[in-house]
């Protein structure tokens, strides 16, 4: 997987290459040179989250819209909730 960031230097664009997990820990400094100008740059990796929410009005006392779950093998498949994500 690839990330793009400037090159602090030429200010031409670097693929942060994380390979093998690197790169992935926060509170950590990691090192790259720069493919254009060959500098070593330092630089963090900082994680986010963005939730999403909606109703579920399966989960507050309405009926379940239950489908096959088709991501299921055909002879193993359940019912699933296409709201709330329950089984049956």
């Amino acid at each position: 997987m690839y990330d793009s960031e400037e090159c602090p230097y030429c200010g031409e664009e670097q693929k942060i290459d994380h390979d093998d997990g690197y790169g992935y820990e926060e509170d950590e400094v990691y090192k790259q040179e720069c493919a254009d100008c060959e500098k070593t740059f330092i630089y963090t990796t900082s994680i986010s989250f963005h939730y999403s929410t909606e109703k579920a009005e399966c989960l507050n006392g309405g009926e379940h819209d239950y489908r096959i779950n088709r991501n299921a093998p055909y002879n193993t498949a359940r019912m699933i909730c296409t709201h709330c994500d329950e089984y049956k």
